[in-house]
């Protein structure tokens, strides 16, 4: 029986050794099929032949008669932004149907088949449209036709591969209509031979013979073999991303199911011969009885069974009872190492004594507590070595000891108690005494635990003088910052209010120092003028003294405020500064947020000069800019992110980007963040910084929500 299983076995490792040679043979000859016929469309597109379009049909309708894994190929080339209307009407004409490039917005399945997912492209210097699919595949309900293969999320990145190429293809593997395939690409030049330049080369690409081959017909077995043998495709650095694609499955054999998992399974993994494709295929085999019948299998099974099972039943119980015997060991040994090395390194003193109240256990903070080393506290009372007092105590305390043996609990030292050490040193401790009972709950003595209590005592006092300190630093950073918001209202009020009046002033100068170069001279209007400039001194003295008074008695005038309604109100201020800019705002506004209690003119101001902010930042990202604008809410909170794509805040300046008078603008006042902070800060919410990643910064504004019984002013939806 054991030589006829061998020979079966052997004859069906050999088979699965010619079955590996075989299809490595297959795979490579259809690999070279494929790689021949789209060297021939590259050499006939860079020939410019006419009639290129009809002679690539006519060799792709050759090809599928001996290539099954063809499914389409053709030549899809570079068009300029300027040259896009007229490539669209002249594919029109071609197809016989209307043509447009475009997008596609990809799902998690990576295919093209949702057409609500379809969008037209937007403006690009070029496009790399997919305009010719042969043998056949133009048809009315092929929907890729037009595709920006350039700006694909699948194809883009094996694209720009190819056209930063010499002449390799760039593979990259697709999925449509639930079949996997294998997407090649080979860049035409406009020049032979191009550039070695990588940037040059880029620019000199006309286009790119792009050939998609079917998985299937391309790594197939016989017909005589497929039923024998699962081939899988894997990633080759074992990513899940698509994971195992099964292209073959074994079928299951019913006469010997049931001893399949008696024998060994063979399996191969091989590389594809495809450059730069992180993908092997995996060929394997479940090897079963072939030569062997079910009965005779059985039979001997049957007969060699009970002995069998009745030595492993015996060697297995020995071998239990071993591993039982070295797992107790080890579990008494571990449990003994972990209580040495915790009573070794805890900071608390540790005492064991018998019943009798004889020390039998010291750990080494005991020994710096008492003084003492272990050799001279070990078989010694304790009374002897460590007697425990009691300050001021004006009635009897209990010995602790005796108090934890007679109630088999937990006794605590009193407040008042101390220990006094062999030098008459006393230590104010704390502490507690456990009893120690045996297996049948029989006491066999205690465990005294205390600790010197004066170096607590220092760290709570360092603790609380550090924290006074502290608490005074903080009031005064909030006067000065304080001070320092007043001062940049003031400056702002004061250069829009006074300017009236200055201007009118020099005004009235101008004109009385004009009478004054007259021959004549009119002392009445001289007179009017003078007193007209005094007029308008006083109303500036005035201006001044109120800004004063507004500043020392300030009210905000909060009320619940809509907080996206407060963004777009801000927005609207800026949409000269974004076009000219030609920056893209992107608005992702949470429906139904519950309103915030703020006062709407400051609110408005300061996303009004965060966004500006972020317009200066991106000045050299055009025309690429990005500004987000997001709202959310958070439990019981509302906030607002403002971020955009430019340089970002240097990170030795991001911990003083709100601190007054510091700006890392060229020409800053350093003034426009703090006071945004500290207008946030006035309604109860918080302002935050910091840099995305990869680029561009991030400000994060944090508002309380307003109580749902405050009434909602006019003009507001709740």
């Amino acid at each position: 029986m054991a030589h006829t299983l061998l020979l079966d076995i052997r004859q069906q490792r050999q088979e699965f050794r010619q079955t590996i040679e075989l299809l490595q043979q297959n795979v490579n000859n259809r690999l070279k099929s494929s790689e021949s016929l789209q060297d021939e469309v590259g050499d006939l597109v860079a020939g410019g032949a006419a009639g290129r379009r009809a002679r690539i049909r006519e060799l792709a309708q050759a090809a599928t008669r001996t290539q099954p894994q063809l499914y389409f190929i053709g030549y899809q080339p570079l068009v300029e932004q300027s040259d896009r209307t007229r490539f669209e009407n002249e594919q029109s004409l071609i197809l016989g149907k209307s043509y447009a490039i475009r997008d596609y917005l990809h799902d998690q399945l990576n295919t093209w088949r949702d057409p609500a997912a379809w969008r037209t492209a937007p403006s690009r210097p070029r496009y790399l449209p997919l305009s010719m699919a042969e043998p056949g595949l133009a048809s009315p309900d092929w929907r890729e036709m037009g595709l920006d293969l350039l700006d694909d999320s699948v194809l883009s990145g094996s694209v720009n591969r190819a056209l930063g190429q010499m002449q390799s293809a760039s593979p990259t593997l697709v999925l449509r209509n639930g079949e996997w395939g294998l997407a090649l690409f080979q860049t035409v030049y406009r020049s032979t031979p191009p550039s070695p330049v990588p940037m040059v080369r880029i620019e000199q690409a006309a286009g790119v013979v792009m050939q998609v081959l079917c998985l299937r017909p391309l790594l197939a077995l016989p017909p005589s073999l497929q039923g024998r043998y699962t081939l899988q495709l894997l990633r080759r650095d074992n990513a899940n991303d698509p994971g195992a694609l099964q292209l073959q499955k074994q079928a299951d054999a019913a006469s010997a199911l049931a001893l399949d998992w008696l024998l060994p399974r063979l399996s191969y993994r091989a590389s594809l011969d495809v450059a730069s494709l992180p993908y092997d295929m995996r060929l394997s085999r479940q090897l079963r009885l072939e030569r062997t019948t079910l009965s005779e299998t059985a039979i001997n099974l049957l007969i060699a069974m009970l002995p069998a099972y009745l030595l492993w039943v015996v060697l297995a119980l020995l071998e239990y009872n071993h591993l039982a015997r070295e797992q107790i060991q080890d579990d008494i040994f571990r449990e003994r190492e972990y209580a040495s090395v915790a009573l070794r390194g805890i900071s608390e003193a540790v005492i064991s004594i018998d019943t009798s109240q004889v020390i039998q256990y010291v750990n080494p903070a005991a020994e710096t507590l008492l003084g003492l080393p272990a050799a001279q506290l070990l078989q010694r009372r304790l009374k002897q070595v460590a007697p425990l007092h009691y300050e001021f105590s004006r009635q009897p305390v209990q010995d602790p000891i005796e108090q934890a043996s007679a109630t088999l609990q937990v006794a605590y030292l009193a407040q008042n108690c101390y220990l006094k050490r062999p030098s008459g040193e006393r230590l104010l401790v704390e502490g507690a005494v456990s009893p120690l009972l045996g297996r049948n709950g029989q006491l066999i003595g205690t465990v005294l635990t205390f600790r010197d209590t004066a170096p607590i005592r220092r760290r709570m006092l360092a603790a609380l003088e550090a924290s006074e300190s502290r608490l005074r630093q903080h009031e005064m950073e909030l006067a000065r910052v304080a001070r320092i918001n007043t001062m940049g209202e003031m400056a702002s009020g004061i250069a829009h209010e006074i300017n009236q009046p200055l201007s009118a002033i020099m005004s009235y100068c101008q004109a009385g120092l004009s009478l004054l170069d007259e021959d004549e001279l009119d002392m009445a209007m001289l007179r009017r003028a003078l007193t007209s400039s005094v007029t308008q001194a006083d109303r500036a003295g005035r201006i001044i003294r109120r800004l004063r008074e507004f500043v020392t008695q300030k009210n905000q005038q909060l009320a619940p405020v809509q907080l996206n309604q407060a963004v777009h109100n801000a927005l609207s201020l800026l949409d000269y500064e974004l076009h000219d800019h030609d920056i893209h705002i992107e608005q992702n506004f949470a429906p139904e947020l519950p309103l915030v209690y703020a006062d709407t003119i400051q609110l408005e101001q300061v996303v009004l000069n965060l966004a500006r902010n972020a317009v200066e930042a991106m000045e050299q990202t055009r025309p690429w800019g990005r500004l987000n604008l997001t709202t959310r809410r958070q439990g019981e909170r509302v906030q607002l992110i403002i971020s955009d794509n430019g340089s970002g805040i240097p990170p030795d300046k991001l911990d003083r980007i709100f601190d007054p008078f510091f700006s890392t603008k060229p020409n800053g006042m350093g003034l426009g963040l703090a006071i945004c902070q500290t207008a946030v800060e006035a309604f109860g919410g918080k302002l935050m910084a910091g840099n995305k990643p990869g680029s561009g910064a991030e400000f994060v504004i944090d508002l309380p929500c307003a109580p749902r019984d405050m009434a909602v002013p006019s003009g507001v939806e709740a």
